[in-house]
């Protein structure tokens, strides 16, 4: 490893990323602003590498956080968005953000001045983070990692907010909105049924959900009405 790979710059990397999704027309607002949860997938790793305490390469993990999802700003929005919902066979099109991501986060870290090595290491995480439960037989301590903190980023306050900002995107009522959530269950057990990796991170999500629950069930009082249907 180089200097560069020992010390990343985080931020700088970040604001590449950043201004990136800025230019797409999806990306970057609403329940699909990956400015936003780009940020939450790096603060989320952050915070389970400091639980384990374990050997870890930190630096390859939190540069893959910023730049695993870098790829959406290649897909087709023709396959993905109508008007207001989302196209049926939109998941086709989804799948492909992994490979599509890495390319450009060669050419990225290979402009900062990252190693071969280093641009590899991470450039793997990338291409595998959504390769999880039964789809990998084995994977690194960094992708296990990566992949939680991918999910863990999407639930808490991020989980609570998501519905109102899809609401307002795909000309849902607020109504259906708070309905949507009261229902919503994404429970976070310890069995292998969750495609959460590691024991820690399991509880972070369990932490997570909680305040998710809380928050859905608080704003399900506004709608406790004898004018709508129960």
């Amino acid at each position: 490893m180089n200097k560069i790979d020992q010390k990343p710059s985080y931020k700088k990397i970040y604001e590449i990323v950043k201004d990136k999704f800025d230019r797409t027309k999806h990306f970057n607002y609403g329940p699909f602003d990956e400015t936003y949860y780009t940020m939450r997938v790096y603060e989320s790793a952050k915070e389970i590498i400091k639980g384990l305490r374990r050997n870890i390469k930190t630096e390859q993990v939190l540069v893959a956080a910023i730049l695993h999802d870098i790829g959406k700003t290649r897909l087709k929005s023709s396959k993905l968005f109508a008007k207001d919902h989302l196209l049926e066979k939109a998941n086709i099109e989804w799948r492909r953000h992994p490979a599509l991501s890495v390319p450009v986060a060669q050419k990225i870290l290979k402009q900062l001045g990252h190693s071969d090595e280093f641009i590899a290491e991470v450039c793997y995480l990338i291409a595998n983070h959504d390769q999880r439960a039964e789809k990998m037989d084995k994977r690194s301590l960094e992708l296990a990692i990566l992949q939680d903190a991918d999910l863990i980023a999407d639930i808490g306050l991020a989980g609570f907010l998501r519905p109102f900002l899809f609401s307002g995107k795909f000309s849902r009522s607020v109504a259906a909105t708070i309905r949507y959530m009261q229902n919503e269950d994404r429970t976070i057990n310890s069995s292998g049924k969750s495609e959460i990796n590691l024991v820690l991170s399991k509880k972070l999500a369990r932490r997570e959900m909680k305040i998710q629950k809380q928050l859905a069930k608080e704003v399900y009082k506004e709608i406790q009405s004898d004018l709508l249907d129960k």
